[in-house]
């Protein structure tokens, strides 16, 4: 594989794995149809090497002060977590749609706190600079521009039984069903990368425990507190795939997982 995971490269993979493991093609290709897109968003000494190119766009920025439409107030405590450059997003790689163009300002406690603000901010749009109160945990962090790797995702889990190709190849045979988590493994080994710790942007949430999917909701965006301020909680920020799909942010999610 190159150094930036690819779907393909990923499906061709997996497809060698499970015929190393002796799996019917049908069964490695109902999991290889898991997997999601995603873009990781890492500071430019984090990319790889073939996107460290002169005049390459940020498409973020973590910390900083935000900039918000006139009449838009969140409370200054509030820390501004990242700012996306929509217009600057690579096209046609996510699943999950976002604006055209303009920006989205994610404003969230990313400690143990589970409630925040996304905010769209079409291009044109007059905005003021929102200055950091007292209590803002990120108000001494200096801005960092943030760029775009493509990657590719697979759930943290994957329940065979809810798979007709897999659950009847491994019905009442358990070893069969190893074989099967074998290849959940696999898979999860294939898209892992490096930059992965970094902020990610669409594809399958990261969290190990109460996958926010299993409530019917999808990742927008999930932001790892040590690719902000430094620290161990991450924060979860998720709609329905209605709310997603129409860029209705006024009922987004936050949870923190820590």
């Amino acid at each position: 594989m190159t150094a930036i995971v690819t779907q393909e490269a990923v499906r061709e993979a997996a497809l060698d794995a499970g015929r190393a493991l002796g799996l019917p093609e049908p069964v490695t290709e109902a999991y290889v149809r898991l997997l999601r897109p995603c873009l990781h968003l890492c500071p430019y000494d984090k990319l790889p090497e073939e996107l460290r190119v002169e005049g390459a766009r940020p498409v973020a920025r973590v910390a900083g002060p935000a900039r918000l439409p006139k009449g838009v107030v969140v409370p200054s405590y509030v820390p501004h977590v990242l700012t996306l450059d929509c217009a600057a997003l690579p096209a046609g790689v996510l699943d999950i749609a976002l604006p055209a163009d303009g920006h989205l300002v994610v404003l969230a406690a990313i400690t143990d706190q589970d409630h925040g603000w996304v905010v769209r901010v079409p291009a044109g749009t007059e905005t003021v600079e929102r200055h950091p109160g007292e209590r803002d945990a990120l108000a001494s962090v200096a801005p960092v521009p943030l760029y775009a790797v493509p990657g590719v995702t697979a759930p943290t889990y994957v329940d065979s039984s809810e798979r007709p190709e897999a659950a009847a190849y491994a019905e009442g045979n358990t070893e069969r069903a190893g074989l099967l988590e074998e290849l959940s493994e696999k898979l999860e080994s294939l898209v892992s990368v490096p930059w992965a710790w970094e902020i990610q942007l669409g594809g399958w949430s990261p969290a190990w425990h109460d996958p926010l999917e299993d409530r019917g909701d999808i990742l927008l965006v999930a932001v790892p507190e040590g690719a902000v301020s430094g620290g161990d909680c991450i924060t979860y920020v998720s709609g329905t795939p209605e709310e997603i799909a129409e860029c209705r942010y006024d009922g987004i999610a936050f949870s923190v997982a820590c």
